[in-house]
């Protein structure tokens, strides 16, 4: 999977382009996991559509890390609403309710979370 362009070109070509104002979202109109993400078969391998849009729009994903679905749509492969996290953050985003409700209701709120370094804010009960 050498040519990045063609990658991209490739995902996109097979989604759902969302307005921006209904989020933006790529969502991958082909073969799904029973989980709901994008697959792909190239070269006889299976790939996951949003992973392979990340690294074709140039971001790197660390050994060991997960890539993350901000707008909390697992169909989506629009490298703009994904984020490389360690499986730890990915976990936590995916089991704090108010994270997942905040991302999903405020979608404009990934900036904010790139800007606080991606890091779920717990609440506190004690409060």
């Amino acid at each position: 999977m050498a040519d990045k362009a063609a990658v991209l070109g490739y995902v996109r070509s097979r989604c759902i382009i969302w307005p921006a104002s209904e989020g933006g979202c790529w969502e991958w109109d082909y073969s799904k996991t029973p989980d709901g993400y994008g697959r792909f078969t190239a070269d006889k391998r299976s790939y996951y559509a949003h992973r392979e849009a990340y690294r074709a729009s140039g971001r790197r994903i660390p050994e060991g890390w997960t890539v993350d679905h901000l707008c909390q749509n697992r169909a989506c492969c629009n490298p703009e609403h994904l984020s490389s996290v360690t499986r730890a953050e990915n976990t936590r985003r995916a089991r704090n309710t108010y994270w997942s409700a905040f991302m999903r209701s405020h979608f404009s709120a990934q900036n904010v979370a790139r800007q606080i370094g991606g890091s779920v804010i717990e609440k506190d009960n004690a409060a």
